[in-house]
């Protein structure tokens, strides 16, 4: 009699631990106490609140099994615990899930639902992430128009230097948006945010320079009151806190070289007069479009010339970006 309890209690207990990768249908369980009865308590534990007391043979509904021998019934309107020493489950039906779990069919529906919250909520923060990253786009060609729609239809309402570095704010149709209207994406390439402060930052110096065109000539002169090549483009670095050497050969050793189809604005343009013995004898700041601001000669003194000019073509030794 007592080999056939225990073999009732273990096949049940093997049925419950079944349950883990088979879905249960309903489990009924006997309450086997003898002559007293069988406390329901609040939760799994013989210290914890009686709800109820079930007479020998009373029939309660499984839902769940604790890690610590104790099975989670209901009957009625009560929800407890019993201890699994005195029920015996009934062991033609498949048990429930084991550790908390009130309905494995159910449970696994709910960890997928909760799985599917947490990856929605995932891709929601990473768009809104992603969202949140600006992108810059840089002009590729000498001048780029700025629509007030996304076409070619639409007005024209300004225009865009090479090199000019641009905010995105949203993309249509081959069109990005940006703050003053619409330009082509086929004459922008896009920049990381590094190369984008760069940019911005030689935009700044290159529109600064420019203030001093019509400014006068003065050799060996590096303020307001005149300036030589080389002293206009010392100056003006300086007012950005950069300090770099102060004749134009020696502005060559300064930053980073770069060939005249990677110039952007704010940097340094080299040239070397025919016949001169230095490595670099003028020097100007490149402010995109294929032109230059430079200290040109007394005659003249800070004016804009462009890079096409045979004189400056033949002549160009190189670009140096020192930013």
């Amino acid at each position: 009699m007592l080999f056939n309890k225990t073999a009732v209690r273990l096949t049940a207990g093997l049925l419950l631990v079944s349950t883990l990768v088979a879905p249960a249908l309903a489990v009924t369980g006997t309450v086997d106490s003898g002559d007293s009865p069988l406390r329901v308590r609040s939760q799994a534990s013989t210290d914890s609140e009686i709800l109820a007391r079930l007479d020998h043979g009373t029939q309660v509904e499984v839902i769940s099994t604790a890690e610590n021998g104790w099975y989670q019934i209901t009957i009625g309107d009560i929800s407890g615990f019993v201890s699994s020493d005195y029920l015996v489950v009934d062991g033609t039906q498949e048990a429930v899930s084991a550790v908390s779990a009130v309905n494995p069919a159910a449970a696994a529906q709910d960890a997928a639902a909760k799985a599917a919250e947490a990856a929605e909520a995932a891709q929601a923060a990473e768009a809104a992430e992603t969202a949140a990253e600006p992108r810059y786009g840089k002009v590729t060609v000498s001048s780029l128009n700025i629509r007030s729609g996304a076409g070619t239809e639409y007005d024209k309402v300004g225009s865009l230097k090479a090199g000019k570095v641009v905010t995105i704010l949203a993309e249509t149709n081959g069109w990005y948006q940006i703050e003053s209207g619409y330009i082509s994406a086929d004459y922008v390439t896009i920049v990381d945010a590094a190369e984008a402060a760069c940019s911005n930052k030689g935009q700044e110096i290159a529109d600064y320079a420019l203030q001093f065109v019509g400014y006068p000539y003065v050799y060996g002169g590096s303020s307001p009151k005149g300036f030589d090549c080389s002293g206009l483009t010392s100056y003006v670095y300086r007012q950005f806190g950069y300090s770099i050497n102060r004749t134009a050969s020696g502005q060559l050793d300064n930053g980073t070289a770069v060939s005249m189809s990677e110039l952007q604005p704010g940097d340094l343009v080299m040239f070397r007069k025919s016949g001169s013995s230095s490595r670099a004898s003028h020097v100007g700041i490149y402010i995109g479009g294929g032109q230059f601001v430079h200290a040109s000669t007394a005659r003249v003194g800070v004016i804009v010339s462009k890079l096409s000019d045979a004189y400056y073509t033949t002549g160009f030794v190189g670009g140096r970006r020192i930013i």
